[in-house]
């Protein structure tokens, strides 16, 4: 019963928007003297929602709807829908400004569409580089000055495909990275796309190697054999266990944990053989893992999973987003004493397959010595 429910709230959440978008582009046909195209306006609706609906009966293997079709309709869907849903928003707003229904100029009313489109196109697929500077506490000379690239949640898989995954592995490798490092969710429901997401990363020339930790989806899709194929292609897989790296002859602890939603985090274990005093990176796909991090001594800790929210307003402020919801770690850089946390905002995406607010992003952390004189920390301080 308790699933029916949630169904029903789904359906209406995506329905209801655009029966009332339709509804108001009916009625504004008419009035313009276009009644014979505002009649075609529900046949178009049946048109674009069918094949999303047999996109979702595949998924319970109840039915097969070609790949093509599923993906030609995708983004027309999301752009009609999302389009609808801030329309319904803007005209709740319009409605109570103006104490009442009120005529609402067309520019204003296809403001929405443009939106979503631009969430759909741009704001969903071109990948922004974030460089960010962060002082790490008892960092070595032979480490000073290291460049760390992060990638995180690529959602390999239907949508999020092999050639897409290339292009994100050029922009990376442009970066030159000293250490190169994945904060999960490297597929997104099935662990058949892991070896498309493992060649792309494997094709990111690094200095000290390529390390990975695992996310929730990987967990979903079958941690074993993603950890397998990034195992396969070189890139080492971080499950509640570190390394210690060298450079210059200097010490780093890198180690990572393995997502805590499967119950099998185990951040002692991460930390288990460092050496001290060692500076120490920890990879974790979840950010909330960050304060029992900082009491086990953790300088540096690179997460994922938020994806800023895809649809916020972090230009404004960071709390400006749907993740805000679900952790107070929603992206860029967070500090507390000594401890710094790093919260990438991902380079794929999940469905709806739109960023607004929130681009895609390539992260160049460079490690400096935390007495470092005249470095600009633009971090939020989290008490």
């Amino acid at each position: 019963m308790r699933r029916w429910r949630f169904y029903i709230v789904i359906l209406g959440f995506t329905l209801l928007p655009q029966l009332l978008a339709a509804g108001d582009l009916v009625r504004w046909l008419a009035d313009e003297g276009q009644l014979a195209l505002g009649l075609s306006v529900p046949g178009v609706l049946l048109l674009l929602n069918l094949p999303m609906i047999g996109e979702v009966l595949r998924r319970k293997q109840k039915a097969r709807l070609p790949r093509v079709l599923a993906a030609a309709f995708q983004t027309p869907w999301t752009v009609w829908w999302l389009g609808s849903l801030f329309y319904a928003l803007l005209l709740l707003v319009w409605t109570i400004v103006h104490l009442g229904p009120a005529p609402m100029p067309v520019p204003v009313a296809l403001a929405p569409y443009a939106l979503a489109l631009y969430g759909c196109s741009f704001g969903a697929h071109v990948l922004r580089r974030e460089r960010v500077t962060v002082p790490v506490e008892g960092l070595p000379p032979g480490w000073r000055g290291a460049r760390i690239v992060q990638l995180s949640d690529l959602h390999s898989g239907r949508h999020v495909t092999a050639q897409r995954l290339q292009r994100i592995a050029r922009r990376a490798a442009r970066l030159k990275p000293d250490v190169l490092v994945i904060t999960g969710d490297i597929v997104h429901n099935s662990p058949a796309f892991a070896r498309q997401a493992a060649e792309a990363i494997a094709a990111i020339p690094t200095r000290h190697g390529a390390f990975a930790c695992l996310g929730n989806h990987d967990f979903w899709a079958g941690a074993d054999a993603v950890e397998r194929e990034l195992e396969r292609a070189g890139i080492r897989v971080l499950r509640n266990r570190g390394v210690l790296l060298d450079r210059h002859g200097d010490g780093l602890w890198l180690c990572g944990v393995d997502d805590p939603w499967n119950g099998r985090f185990d951040l002692p274990a991460a930390l288990k053989g460092r050496p001290d005093g060692a500076a120490t990176v920890l990879l974790s796909h979840q950010p909330n893992t960050w304060r029992r991090a900082q009491k086990l001594g953790v300088e540096l800790q690179l997460s994922g999973h938020t994806h800023g929210g895809q649809v916020a307003m972090l230009w404004l402020h960071r709390s400006l987003s749907l993740a805000r919801l679900v952790t107070p770690f929603v992206a860029g850089l967070y500090r507390a004493g000594k401890s710094f946390l790093y919260v990438n905002r991902g380079a794929g995406a999940v469905m709806p397959m739109v960023r607004i607010g929130a681009r895609p992003e390539v992260t160049e952390l460079t490690l400096v010595d935390s007495t470092a004189e005249d470095v600009a920390i633009p971090a939020e301080t989290v008490a």
